[in-house]
């Protein structure tokens, strides 16, 4: 359920009050640049014993690439490149033997490049295609030998694949961008339904939260990684129907003819404000809210989000304009320190052209049947 806060022009005064004071009042500080590490995973068909607890690890990207019998080619490759044999972990690019067993070599190296990462569904009634955008600035000159590789991975695949999380499913790869200092390529790819399928990626509203988004700038020298970035595929499936939409114009304008142009007015916010709706899903350890935004009649920004206690936003969305009309679909990862985890508040902070600064209260009750499909 969506609760708006501002409504009236008293509350709309007084929340504007309480952003402005929280603004000031607020602790400055820094996020730190440090990237996520890359940890892959080498496993035939069968899977590996006891590798399980270690595929929701946190603060990671990972893959985990099938070898052998009905392995893809790049899958081989990579295994071949790196040396590694079958049931073997490796991060950065040098093998581990556990969280225990971290040497200095798998630590991240410094990020010769800046990479951001966009992932969008386009379809209507079922998902017709990926459309991914990369936008990347390298922070020094790149040697010719680094390239960018995309890769989507899948939780628990079906198609004979083993039964875990970030098993890469679509590989792609290029050397088009531009590779000197301080000069920005804007990569973009579309990878329709039938190749994902013909990939064995399942495609539809009910699976895009299984999927997820990578992209590496790897040296295909020396296989180092100097740049890593990813995203979940959100799910847009929660755009409220013509029926309710209906239901709430008439609505309004019933108000509007029995208050007059006091309610007029604050109908007119209501409008230009946005919808949101959305569902807390899990996968392995970690908690994905999967939220939609709706725009009314005036463009909005969506600028931020944050969670009430037990709950915590890991990591904010990115700044996003949406267009009078157009729905925007995001994803947030969401940690939790109590068990069994409660219904999460989540509070969105948005910049409506016209009405200023507003903040939007959704809260969100984690699936179980989420939470079970991830434990199979």
């Amino acid at each position: 359920m969506v609760a708006r806060s501002g409504d009236g022009i008293v509350n709309l005064r007084r929340l504007l009050h309480i952003l402005l004071a929280a603004l000031l009042l607020a602790p400055v500080g820094s996020a730190s640049a440090e990237r996520e590490p890359v940890r892959e995973w080498f496993q035939p068909e069968s899977g590996c014993e006891g590798w399980y607890e270690h595929m929701t690890d946190e603060g990671l990207i990972q893959l985990v690439w099938v070898i052998g019998e009905g392995a893809m080619l790049a899958g081989e490759q990579r295994a071949e490149a790196l040396g590694a044999d079958a049931c073997s972990g490796w991060q950065e690019g040098f093998p581990f033997g556990g969280e225990d067993a971290l040497s200095p070599e798998n630590d991240p190296q410094p990020e010769l490049a800046d990479l951001t990462l966009d992932v969008r569904v386009s379809g209507g009634e079922e998902p017709t295609a990926l459309e991914i955008e990369v936008v990347i600035t390298p922070i020094e000159d790149l040697p010719d030998s680094v390239n960018l590789r995309l890769l989507l991975t899948v939780d628990h695949p079906t198609s004979g694949e083993p039964d875990s999380h970030f098993v890469v499913q679509h590989y792609q790869w290029s050397s088009a961008f531009h590779r000197q200092a301080n000069i920005t390529t804007e990569w973009n790819e579309t990878i329709d339904a039938s190749r994902l399928a013909s990939d064995g990626v399942p495609f539809t509203h009910s699976d895009l939260w299984r999927l997820n988004v990578v992209v590496l700038l790897v040296d295909d020298l020396d296989n180092s990684i100097h740049a890593a970035a990813e995203s979940p595929v959100e799910t847009p499936s929660s755009v409220p129907s013509t029926a309710d939409a209906a239901h709430l114009y008439l609505l309004g304008l019933a108000i509007l003819a029995g208050l007059g142009m006091i309610v007029r007015a604050e109908w007119k916010r209501e409008v230009c404000l946005p919808k949101l709706t959305g569902r807390l899903a899990r996968r392995g350890q970690d908690w994905t809210a999967h939220v939609t935004l709706v725009a009314g009649r005036s463009p909005v920004t969506l600028k931020g989000a944050d969670a009430e206690a037990p709950w915590r936003v890991a990591k904010q969305p990115k700044e996003r304009v949406i267009k009078p009309g157009e729905s925007f679909d995001v994803g947030v990862r969401l940690k939790v320190t109590e068990q069994p985890p409660p219904s999460a508040r989540t509070h969105w902070s948005i910049e409506v052209e016209q009405l200023g600064g507003w903040v939007l209260d959704l809260s969100l009750t984690p699936e179980e049947s989420a939470a079970e499909d991830s434990a199979d």
